[in-house]
């Protein structure tokens, strides 16, 4: 019997471990499997271990493992993996498989452009949007990737469109700081998935940055939410994986 099991990498804020609930939940509705159960990588309950094994316990025999994470990095890599690892060892009768992140899938770059258009873009010379991801200093991909999404929607929007990271290079507050000072108004975007405390410390960064130069108008678009667009990108890749 096959199982889903969701993993999210977990949140300090309750809100946004809660949003995380709530999509997952919307999504199971969508596949047939009647064992589907979600685990957080790290800071919440239950862990990838526990949710695999109550699937295992409920009849599973087939785990199909679905990273809701939009770039690999160190723990899509390695730590994910070393978990189930162990589980394989521990249960050699059960097959584990793992699905593909999906931020550069064209379902989540649809949904980027869509909430920049939200915000009542005005399409001037004098405006640019600035794209932030987690990033990783051990790790180039993310970055690499979310400069190759910057690349397409700025050929989608024709306006300059910039990539950052909270954790890697090129940085989020020195690549802000840097462009307030040449445009008059900056659309920032959080390239996470839901609510949570990094996207809390890019709105401060920018509130300090637009209180230093007031002369450029900084606006902080939504993170992505919970959005059909990105349900749908999250059921593609578990139909590649599971045909």
């Amino acid at each position: 019997m096959r199982a889903i099991i969701y993993i999210g990498n977990g949140t300090q804020l309750a809100e946004g471990n809660a949003e995380f609930r709530t999509f997952i939940a919307e999504i199971r509705k969508k596949r047939p499997e009647t064992i589907q159960e979600l685990g957080f990588l790290s800071m919440s309950y239950p862990t990838i271990e526990i949710a695999c094994e109550k699937a295992i316990a409920a009849g599973a025999d087939e785990l199909i493992v679905v990273p809701v994470f939009l770039f690999s990095a160190i723990n899509i890599k390695y730590e994910i993996p070393k978990i189930l690892d162990s589980l394989t060892t521990k249960h050699p009768e059960i097959t584990i498989r793992m699905t593909k992140t999906f931020g550069f899938d064209p379902e989540i770059i649809a949904l980027a452009k869509e909430i920049i258009l939200e915000t009542n873009i005005n399409f001037t010379n004098s405006e640019a949007v600035l794209l932030v991801g987690l990033g990783n200093e051990r790790d180039n991909e993310p970055a690499n990737r979310l400069y190759n999404v910057s690349q397409l929607l700025e050929s989608q929007l024709h306006l300059p469109v910039f990539h950052s990271e909270i954790k890697g290079e090129p940085c989020y507050p020195k690549t802000l700081e840097k462009l307030v000072t040449k445009f008059e108004k900056i659309y920032i975007l959080p390239y996470f998935l839901f609510t949570g405390a990094h996207v809390v410390a890019i709105d401060q960064e920018r509130l300090h940055l637009q209180k230093l130069y007031p002369d450029c108008d900084t606006i902080l678009c939504e993170s992505f939410h919970y959005h059909p667009l990105l349900e749908q990108a999250i059921l593609h890749k578990i139909t590649e994986l599971t045909g």
